[in-house]
Parts: C-alpha cells; structure tokens; sequence
C-alpha cells in the first residue's frame, strides 16, 4: 500500500481551519531563513503556501537582517538553515523542538498526545503510521539517521509506542541485514541510492524521509511504502501548524 502524507495532512489542517475560525486572530509564525539555503528555501515557500490557505500568516527574514522578534502576535518561530550558527528560540515558541527544554521533554516520556515541541517531521512519521493502522507496539522499527530532527526524537517517539528501536548510522556495520530485521524501516540520512533491495524484505513498512531508498526497487517488496514525493513532507508542514495554532485551544 502506498502510504501518502496528503490524507492524514488534510485531516490536521481541517482542525487548524476550525481553530482559526473560532478565534478573533490567528497566531503568526517567524520564519527566519538563509538565503543560500537552498532546501531552506523550498520549506520556506511550503510554509508560505499552507500559511495562506489556512489563515496563519507567515513572517519571514533573512538571518543576516537580525532576530529581532515582530511585534504581531507569534504562536511559533522556526530558523530555516543548516548551515549557520542555531539561533536560540524563546521555549514559549519553540514549534519544532529545537530547544535545550525541548529535547529534555522527549527523553522525558509521555509523548502520546505530541506536546507541541515535537519536532515536526519525527511527529509526522508516527502520525503516518496511526492513520494508516500500521501497528507499532512491539514492532521493531529500524531508524536510519541520528539527526536532531528526525533519527533521534522519532526514536523516542517510538519507544514511548512500544516499540523496539533500532538507530543506525553511517558507521553501522551489516546495515543490509539490519534493514532486513525492520517491521518498520525509516530511511532519513538523505543520502540517496543507500537503501535498495538488499535491504528490505515482505511485510516491511518503509518511510523514505530522506530519499534514501531506491524506490523503483523496493515497492514490490515491502508491504508499505511512505514515498519522499508526496509522503511524509506535506504532514510535516500540517504538523507545524497544528503547532503554531496549539494555543488557541
């Protein structure tokens, strides 16, 4: 079955939608990005897109043109580079579980109902997996890709369902058989062309976050596949807004 992030997206911006409407003004969300950033870039112009058609506005400034927060009404500020120095986000805005108090939370437990500092794209891949029923309690999940954003919280998230985690790396050895072990197989180092058919087997669920797996080879192995195109990035955006918009419960 092919696993789309359109449906379960849809189902959150429909509760977005109501949030707003019940509310006298909607709160905005900061982006502050790098211009060079090219994959910042794109993120930023989705994040514009959803903003508009759900009635959160979206701020944007360059990181060279300063941090200082505008005077509008934030509900969450996010800083869109991989290349430049973090900057520090106040933990009251903290959309996408980039601070110190944020990751205190993750390790915490108790993660089942996502507090609004998940980190977006890790909530999204476990949001993914309920809306289409694939079970996670006692499953083995193997996680490609120890990032802040994905590889690490998603095993978190993970472990608080139940589930048996696996971490791998770029030094993890046999990382074809271990892929083979997987019920659930998350590919999230970004590195395309590491998972081909060597490294699934039937009745696998893989999410390709990154773009990692050779998808031409895999589908008519694995049971499920969450696809980069169209797959878990549509939810991360959703997922930021539900964020942003949180407060106005």
């Amino acid at each position: 079955m092919l696993l789309t992030g359109k449906e379960p997206a849809e189902r959150l911006y429909a509760q977005i939608d109501e949030r707003v409407r019940s509310s006298s003004s909607a709160p905005c969300l900061f982006a502050l990005y790098d211009p060079e950033d090219k994959p910042a870039g794109w993120y930023l112009r989705s994040i514009q897109r959803a903003g508009a058609a759900h009635g959160v506005p979206v701020y944007d400034r360059p990181l060279a043109e300063g941090t200082e927060l505008p005077q509008e009404r934030l509900g969450g500020m996010i800083v869109l580079s991989k290349t430049k120095t973090p900057i520090p986000i106040p933990d009251e805005l903290d959309v996408d579980g980039t601070g110190r108090n944020s990751f205190a939370t993750l390790y915490r437990g108790g993660l089942r109902d996502y507090p609004r500092t998940t980190p977006c794209t890790a909530e999204a891949c476990v949001r993914l997996l309920d809306y289409y029923a694939v079970p996670i309690s006692g499953r083995h999940a193997v996680i490609l890709g120890r990032s802040l954003t994905v590889g690490r919280p998603l095993a978190m998230l993970l472990l608080d369902r139940n589930a048996s985690v696996t971490l791998c790396h770029s030094r993890t050895e046999n990382l074809p058989d271990i892929c083979r072990q997987a019920d659930i197989l998350v590919c999230a180092t970004g590195r395309e062309g590491l998972v081909n058919k060597a490294c699934v087997r039937p009745g696998q669920t893989l999410i390709n976050v990154g773009g990692d797996a050779m998808e031409e080879e895999v589908s008519s192995i694995v049971e499920n596949l969450c696809p980069f195109k169209g797959g878990v990035g549509a939810l991360t955006t959703a997922v930021l807004f539900k964020h942003v918009t949180d407060r106005l419960l």
